[in-house]
């Protein structure tokens, strides 16, 4: 057991007993090592609980079991946040709303220069829209580079 910190106190019939145990990284291993200790030092006249040692096993099994789901479920939102990414690729080169209106009253629009993944967000960054070059048949964009939020979308042409 590494780092493992045991706290006992003596107790008026003389008997040492464990009061407390810290170490967030204590394993059903340690569990059974300690609880093999406390069988080898107990008192003989007074046998520990075997329902209370079931128990506390019961809840060092729970409680790796819930510590493995969360582990299980990190990889899960970590997969989908980058199936979410590799989707919203498809959006560079696209035109976008967002819901807002310019000074014309009418909707935004944007176009898609890329996407990207910051605090579990996926960021859509695109150029407004300013204008439309009918000679060159381009899009006539602003060279301020706008952040939006992917679920802020309201539209994809």
């Amino acid at each position: 057991m590494a780092e493992v910190q045991v706290n006992s106190a003596v107790g008026v019939d003389g008997n040492a007993y464990t009061t407390t145990i810290a170490n967030d990284k204590l394993t059903n291993k340690d569990f059974l090592q300690l609880l093999l200790k406390e069988f080898e030092l107990q008192d003989p006249t007074s046998p520990t609980d075997s329902a209370k040692m079931l128990q506390n096993q019961l809840q060092m099994s729970q409680i790796e079991t819930n510590i493995e789901t969360v582990k299980a479920m990190e990889k899960m939102v970590k997969a989908n946040q980058q199936s979410s990414l590799a989707n919203a690729a498809n959006l560079i080169d696209k035109v976008v709303q967002d819901g807002q209106l310019g000074d014309n009253g009418q909707p935004k629009e944007y176009k898609v220069g890329g996407v990207k993944m910051m605090d579990g967000n996926i960021i859509v960054e695109a150029r407004q829209i300013v204008g439309y070059d009918k000679e060159s048949k381009q899009f006539e964009l602003h060279p301020k580079i706008s952040p939006i939020m992917f679920e802020n979308l309201t539209s994809i042409n």
